[in-house]
């Protein structure tokens, strides 16, 4: 791509960038697909496309699996910049999600940002790290992780009568995410066309909005993302690929 396709740094609009950044993260999220969400999770790798400003984003998002644990990384990245986030993670004897850490770096125009999450699962103590300054949280049991939740998420699209709420720990403060579902779409990929769940994140402001498309199909791996600014800037992702225990 040549360089006249990007604007001066000075003058590109960086919330913007780490935004589609931020989805390339988002829309990976949900993507772990096990056929028994009580029981395990299926390692995979699936891969996101995008475009901002004329120029292409990646996306890959993978779970891997180490006998009790599991590590989820996405890896999102152009010529500007890039993002590496990883949590890990494992279920309880009852199934549920439980977060053991999570570390993040961000790097745009060689500035870099750094930050994690330490969790002391005895004390009932959640320590969050940037910029050599902590912030202490007490830990409840459902507090999820900046990934993890998403992972929820998709295990609870397959009740339909389940409430989409859900309390996370994020950049050392407690956030509560609402969703609602708006109804079934097909939706075009490069995978061909796939049947999904269209579901919109719940937000105050609302001038800023995010759409999901979960796949059914695919155990509600989100195949589609869209996501609108409060300037009016728009954002959409798709999905390239998925690879599921080494199979297409």
């Amino acid at each position: 791509m040549r360089a006249t396709c990007f604007p001066p740094s000075h003058q590109f609009p960086t919330r913007h960038f780490f935004s589609i950044l931020f989805l390339c993260g988002l829309i990976c999220n949900a993507a772990a697909l096990d056929t028994s969400p009580a029981l395990s999770l299926q390692p995979y790798q699936a891969s996101y496309a995008a475009t901002f400003n004329g120029m292409p984003i990646e996306a890959q998002r993978t779970l891997i699996k180490s006998e009790q644990a599991y590590r989820l990384e996405i890896v999102a990245k152009n010529l500007l910049g890039s993002m590496r986030e990883v949590e890990q993670l494992h279920l309880d004897t009852e199934g549920r999600i439980r977060i053991d850490g999570y570390r993040a770096e961000r790097s745009f125009f060689g500035s870099k940002r750094k930050e994690k999450l330490i969790i002391d699962a005895l004390g009932n103590k959640a320590t969050y790290t940037r910029k050599k300054k902590n912030r202490e949280i007490n830990l409840l049991p459902e507090y999820l992780g900046p990934l993890g939740y998403q992972l929820q998420l998709r295990r609870d699209l397959t009740q339909p009568s389940t409430n989409l709420s859900y309390t996370v720990m994020v950049r050392g403060k407690i956030k509560h995410y609402q969703f609602e579902r708006l109804g079934e779409e097909l939706v075009s990929t490069e995978l061909g066309h796939i049947n999904a769940l269209k579901i919109r994140r719940v937000r105050e402001n609302k001038d800023r909005e995010t759409i999901f498309w979960m796949a059914k199909s695919l155990a509600y791996l989100p195949i589609k993302i869209w996501q609108r600014e409060d300037d009016g800037e728009t954002y959409e992702m798709t999905l390239k690929s998925v690879t599921i225990d080494e199979q297409e």
